[in-house]
């Protein structure tokens, strides 16, 4: 089964399944249960290898590796009498060092490519993939639904092997982790992703990340270890360690343990224990036939046949509720979103009157479990879906991270609302809804557009703080940022360019520096100002574009004026998407080596909302930089709310007093109050001060009596392009005084 697509409802799945059995005990049979106790035995230990962040399988804790792998590797150990150790990573640096031999073994999902790298153990579970994108996403059927489209993976996953080799005709967004995948989604670098069940269902609970399931499960494969080709005596300890265990209590015990994060009844785990129960049935089979081998371990066997008879019967289930869980969400019985669709489909197709599809959001749910704990959340869920089930005759959905969905007449879905409104104080507390809705036919007559105009209407509820919001065309994004939005989701910035402001030392008049700042001259919408495209672009996560393309252009430049004996630096204004993405500090590393450039001629830009929202994310990068020799600096300092701790707690080399108390500096007593005690400030930390917004002859002098190093403004320069940045460059390569 392990190699190959098969639905999991059909007689072929419970005949290969069978088979499979059939093989598995003669395999536990004929692995000599001594074994483990002869030359088999690899070495003094053996090392287990996974990822770091793969729950509830693996993962690193604060205190050690934990996970199911984590706990059959032990339990392997004991029955093989060899110590394991555990070392976790990204799952890309794990495979490459199971194939260097620099780990001894490691769990992963059996496939061609991979059989023909590893020799994989008795599978001892089976899983399925499903895709992963926010709630307004169409519903899909699997990856053949997305020609064109972007799709986030983990770098070497089972699903990242699969697409290469089906050549599914999009563009394969590649992350360092799940987590990571799942992120590249939430900031648009990805249209979706493709992750293992599990795994991707407790990420997105724990991270309170607004995705879910929006296709059915598909790609069921095996599980099990993998070592080395040539790791002969490896193979053999761990292939009669592993089967040893699986007929034990050892692995009911391990399943048992993390069975309720597995979530028992999803189609992903319908096989959990299969093997397990069939291995039992056929071993008693074939034992009492043949009357072969230990004694012992027949006991052990028949002891276990009783305990596993519900999951065999689990195993064996009919087409029927195979499609069930497959269409319906296991927690409730609602309808899955892709079902839900479909539902909605047919009810469009009878061309019904005044009906009404409405998304409605149990805010703060995370908040609630954080407090009142799982099980009263999970009361509150099945409390909604009950009066769904008996107050609502249409099509129902529960998206999960409480957002349902529904479909009827009119009068019937705001029956609905208003009870389930009215009765939250008493029946549950400390809870609070808020919905929004699209008619049908006035709105959309799709499901799809039903659903997009009722999940816009439901974010506009959220953020003005309403109980329920009807769609209405308002609502629809600006043509002007849809095409900006669209510009950045294929990667095609034509007519972007930078401009560079020169900042100069005020007592020599000499330039020592620039800002480089984004211009961009559309092709069909002209020319834009940042501020009519950066918000919108920090908002949907693709801020990072524009920050690699002025990280290029100001060490290209720099880097070019290094080779001319002119060296200075160039400022990059930097994000705080932009720290907490993994790949930011090598991107960056790259495009300095790529130009020869010098690290010391980089500075940053950070706004101090940038160390309020995400202090401890940038820590590790800031510190990173410093190593480098990456100045840092303060942009707008004064403005944020970050506290005066952040000085000293990171690596800043720089402060640039914000233009709002710079301008006007001359007539406002106040704001030259704010500067000068900036500047005494910036002189006892043992920084530099920038003052930017210099607009003209009276403020600068006013900076110079103060003490201050540095000035950049438009009395200075404008922000200019390359060509003519390099002509005032060399004007003010020596004293030069400036314009009166």
């Amino acid at each position: 089964m392990g190699t190959s697509n098969v639905d999991p409802g059909s007689s072929g799945w419970r005949n290969t399944t069978r088979f499979f059995g059939i093989i598995l005990i003669l395999q536990i049979i004929l692995v000599p249960v001594s074994a483990s106790k002869t030359s088999g035995i690899p070495q003094d230990k053996v090392i287990f290898a996974g990822d770091s962040a793969y729950p509830p399988f693996e993962w690193s804790s604060g205190s050690g590796p934990r996970g199911f792998n984590i706990d059959l590797a032990r339990a392997i150990s004991a029955k093989g009498s060899v110590p394991v150790d555990y070392r976790l990573g990204e799952w890309r640096d794990t495979v490459r060092a199971l194939q260097e031999g620099e780990v001894d073994v490691a769990a992963m999902f059996i496939s061609p490519e991979r059989e023909a790298l590893f020799r994989f153990t008795t599978p001892f579970y089976v899983l399925n993939h499903a895709i992963y994108g926010p709630s307004s996403h169409a519903p899909v059927r699997g990856p053949e639904d997305f020609a064109g489209q972007r799709i986030a993976v983990e770098e070497r996953s089972f699903a990242h092997e699969q697409l290469v080799a089906q050549n599914f005709g999009g563009e394969i967004v590649l992350a360092a982790g799940t987590a990571e995948a799942l992120h590249a989604v939430l900031n648009g670098l990805a249209d979706c992703a493709i992750i293992a069940e599990p795994t991707a269902e407790i990420l997105i609970d724990n991270l309170d990340l607004p995705l879910l399931a929006v296709s059915p499960p598909f790609w069921p494969r095996s599980y099990a270890f993998a070592v080395k080709q040539d790791r002969e005596g490896l193979y053999l300890w761990l292939q009669s360690s592993l089967s040893l265990t699986l007929t034990s209590e050892d692995y009911l015990q391990v399943y048992e343990k993390w069975e309720s994060q597995i979530r028992p009844g999803s189609e992903s785990f319908i096989q959990v224990p299969f093997y397990i129960g069939y291995t039992a049935i056929t071993a008693i089979l074939l034992m009492m036939t043949l009357f072969l081998w230990s004694w012992t371990l027949r006991k052990r066997v028949t002891s276990k046949t009783n305990e596993l008879e519900t999951a065999v019967k689990r195993a064996l289930r009919s087409e029927d509720e195979t499609r069930y869980v497959a269409n319906c969400e296991t927690e409730t019985g609602l309808a899955r979103p892709h079902y839900f669709a479909q539902l909605v489909e047919k009810r469009l197709a009878e061309c019904p009157a005044d009906c009404e599809l409405l998304v409605f959001k149990l805010v703060s749910l995370h908040e609630v479990r954080g407090t009142l704990g799982q099980s009263y959340s999970k009361e509150l869920i099945q409390h909604i879906t009950s009066q769904l089930k008996a107050e609502v005759d249409g099509p129902s959905c529960y998206f999960g991270r409480g957002i349902f969905a529904l479909f009827s007449d009119r009068d019937e879905v705001r029956r609905f609302f208003s009870s389930i409104a009215s009765t939250q104080s008493e029946k549950m507390p400390y809870t609070q809804f808020a919905a929004g809705s699209a008619y049908f036919p006035q709105h959309g007559t799709t499901s799809e557009t039903l659903l997009a105009r009722a999940d816009l209407a439901l974010s506009k509820a959220l953020h003005e703080y309403e109980e329920w919001v009807v769609y209405d065309q308002s609502m629809d994004p600006n043509p002007i940022d849809v095409e900006i939005v669209a510009a950045f989701r294929l990667r095609s910035l034509e007519g972007m360019y930078a401009v560079f402001q020169p900042q100069i030392n005020i007592e020599s008049n000499r330039v020592i520096g620039a800002e480089a700042l984004v211009r961009w001259q559309h092709p069909t919408l002209g020319a834009l100002s940042p501020v009519d495209f950066i918000p919108l672009v920090e908002k949907l996560g693709f801020v990072s574009q524009v920050t690699d393309l002025m990280i290029n252009e100001a060490v290209r430049l720099s880097a070019q004026l290094r080779r001319a004996d002119r060296p200075i630096v160039i400022s990059v204004n930097v994000s705080t998407l932009d720290l907490a993405d993994p790949d930011f500090f090598e991107r960056m590393k790259r495009t300095v080596e790529q130009h020869g450039g010098d690290f010391r001629d980089l500075k940053l830009e950070l706004t101090e909302t940038s160390f309020s929202n995400e202090s401890e994310c940038i820590s590790d990068v800031l510190q990173q930089l410093k190593e480098l020799g990456v100045n840092v600096s303060i942009d707008d300092f004064g403005t944020g709310y970050s506290s005066l701790a952040y000085l000293s707690m990171f690596p800043i080399q720089e402060l640039k007093i914000d233009r709002s108390f710079v301008d006007g500096m001359v007539d406002n007593k106040k704001n030259r109050n704010i500067v000068r005690a900036t500047l005494v400030l910036a002189e006892h930390l043992g920084l530099t001060a920038v003052a930017e917004g210099v607009e003209d002859g009276k403020t600068l002098a006013m900076l110079a009596e103060f003490g201050c190093g540095f000035a950049q403004g438009y009395f200075i320069s404008k922000p200019m392009p390359e060509a003519e940045f390099l002509n005032f460059l060399e004007e003010h390569s020596t004293p030069d005084k400036l314009p009166d």
